[in-house]
């Protein structure tokens, strides 16, 4: 899977409810743009997807949900417990286990455990833990109102920050998570697809914390990101109403003394100060004033376009060929 990949199931597998299964579809929107120097050149070379986003429509059907795009497709059989990866333009399509997943779960779990036990053992006699950290929730409602896809929406703000424990944001340093969500009403197709995630992500995983396994990626390198998404989505499920519309922006900021250090790092040479320098301008054009000693790792939108009660064909199209 790739990390775009993670990233958007990340995101969409967050926000997960419960409800009883039956059936219905929606359309969805997501476009996600990665932070810094790698996330600038996905931006400029990343074609039409990268720059608009991507539009799927998901179904579910009793223990089958179907994600498709213009490209390609994910069929996942709860009952089978198998996934049907689908390439409709080469009208073909490749199948997964969940057993298979589960053991490149494993593997790749094992391999972080020899190589942190490695680390542990090369730093012997050396004090290197990590600071405890502490963090603030913010619900804010706005009062602003507005019209999306036929949906009455509010706003509401959630900020979550991870700081360093007993001292301030800009003493320590750490991160913010912010959701921008415009909620409107509850939208049953949405919770059917939410209940399906939920139920998957335990039946492939069992008991495993779902938060460890969908943050794989972002982890490994900010583990503030880990404990921010896990907070939010212990409060999102309190929320009244559907998210129609949701910006989530992760953000880290470096404590005094490591700003000037991190703007070099991030300059990445020629190329990465024009991109941050391209950057800067089109924070400016939308009104945004850049922060001092503030990264942006990445941030994602979502949005609902549309939704129905009928799920329609949840199945590989006929005459499509196996590959392998």
């Amino acid at each position: 899977m790739s990390t775009r990949s993670l990233i958007a199931t990340t995101l969409a597998l967050s926000l997960s409810t419960t409800a009883a299964f039956a059936e219905g579809s929606v359309q969805q929107k997501t476009r996600v743009q990665l932070g810094g120097v790698i996330g600038g050149i996905a931006n400029v070379f990343g074609g039409k997807a990268a720059r608009e986003g991507v539009t799927s429509t998901t179904a579910i059907e009793g223990d089958r949900r179907l994600t498709t795009n213009d490209r390609s497709g994910e069929l996942v059989d709860l009952s089978e417990e198998k996934i049907y990866r689908i390439d409709y333009g080469r009208k073909s399509y490749e199948v997964v286990t969940f057993d298979e997943l589960r053991k490149q779960y494993e593997e790749a779990r094992q391999e972080a455990a020899e190589e942190a036990e490695e680390n542990k053992k090369s730093n012997k006699g050396k004090k290197e833990e990590g600071p405890e950290y502490e963090v603030d929730f913010d619900v804010k409602e706005t009062g602003q109102k507005q019209e999306i896809n036929g949906f009455a929406t509010k706003q509401v703000i959630v900020t979550v920050t991870v700081r360093e424990k007993g001292k301030k944001l800009e003493q320590s340093g750490g991160a913010v998570l912010t959701s921008d969500m415009w909620m409107g009403p509850r939208v049953p197709a949405m919770a059917e697809i939410n209940a399906f995630n939920a139920k998957y992500f335990k039946q492939l995983y069992g008991d495993a914390t779902a938060e460890m396994q969908q943050m794989a990626v972002l982890m490994a390198t900010t583990p503030t990101f880990a404990k921010a998404m896990k907070e939010f989505s212990k409060k999102r499920g309190s929320f009244d109403g559907e998210a129609i519309r949701t910006t989530l922006t992760f953000e880290t900021v470096a404590a005094p003394g490591q700003q000037a250090e991190q703007e070099e790092e991030s300059s990445g040479g020629i190329v990465g100060g024009l991109l941050n320098r391209a950057m800067k301008k089109r924070q400016e054009s939308k009104g945004e004033a850049a922060q001092p000693g503030r990264a942006k790792l990445f941030e994602s939108t979502t949005e609902l376009l549309s939704a129905s009660k009928d799920a329609g064909d949840v199945s590989v199209p006929a005459g499509f060929k196996q590959k392998g």
